[in-house]
């Protein structure tokens, strides 16, 4: 079965307070995009007594082993739900979505492989959403998200989900990635936030998109990862110049992405043609 992973943006980023555990609360508005992994999977019966789960790739810098977010997706699931047959899975995954980019490729992934599992054992979703939902987390904190993979507002690391019907971006989207890898952990390491530090939810406000509150859509990373890659401020600055009516960063980077009107596509088209000139990763979504 071939099965698309899309990627996601954030529209608005904050970062509400440090928590005991040494996570962070924040608030985020989650808007898929398309801009898609695509995995082939095989699943069969094995006689083997054991499962065996693998994955194979063209990107030599994607983990093939127990670290890869599709194999702790599926350990995930069979321990939940106790699936005592033995299976073999094998998982050909296309990357297209840039890895460390802020875009939650490898979270889409884990998704992907959760939602194939639920297709291919008929799990009641209704009936076993929080066991699922619990499958999710401990993949990723935003893999959650990619169960649903509508318009969510998230609180909490990211888990906590309400969905946002009238959030519809009636743009073209244009991602951009100087070919560069933000570390989450660095960036968050760099706000410096103390254990005492809280910041008041606004983005529970906002159901829709519109260059009215637009003031709301702020994401904090970008005052700590700028400095140390003044590349994606720039590409930030140069998309407002080039006509994006809107731009931000996505996750903790570096990914930067802007939004166009569709009914001016030569000056979308223009920015394209020059960043892939500049051999940036370039897609619109």
């Amino acid at each position: 079965m071939l099965i698309k992973a899309p990627a996601k943006i954030n529209i608005g980023l904050r970062i509400l307070s440090k928590r005991d555990d040494g996570y962070h609360n924040l608030e985020t508005i989650f808007y898929p995009v398309k801009l898609y992994d695509e995995l082939f999977v095989q699943i069969r019966k094995s006689d083997a007594g054991t499962n065996s789960i693998i994955i194979r790739t063209e990107k030599n810098s994607v983990h093939l082993n127990k670290n890869n977010t599709c194999f702790k997706a599926v350990q995930s699931f069979f321990k939940a739900f106790r699936i005592k047959d033995n299976y073999k899975l094998e998982i050909k995954l296309r990357k297209n979505i840039p890895i460390g980019g802020g875009l939650g490729g490898g979270s889409s992934d884990a998704g992907a492989v959760l939602r194939f599992l639920v297709k291919y054992f008929n799990i009641n979703i209704t009936a076993e959403k929080e066991k699922l939902i619990q499958c999710a987390l401990e993949v990723g904190s935003d893999v959650p998200f990619f169960l649903v993979q509508k318009p969510c507002y998230a609180t909490g690391k990211g888990e906590y989900l309400q969905l946002l019907n009238n959030f519809i971006l009636n743009y073209d989207i244009l991602l951009v990635n100087p070919n560069q890898h933000v570390s989450t952990k660095l960036a968050y390491e760099s706000l410096g936030l103390s254990n005492d530090y809280v910041k008041n939810q606004v983005l529970n406000k906002v159901t829709e998109f519109n260059l009215e509150n637009i003031e709301y859509f702020v994401n904090d990373f970008e005052k700590v990862v700028f400095p140390i890659y003044p590349i994606l401020e720039k590409i930030k600055d140069d998309l407002y110049k080039r006509g994006a009516v809107f731009s931000s960063m996505s996750g903790s980077g570096a990914v930067i992405y802007g939004f166009f009107d569709r009914s001016d596509k030569d000056k979308l088209n223009y920015a394209v043609k020059e960043y892939r000139m500049s051999g940036y990763f370039t897609a619109i979504a």
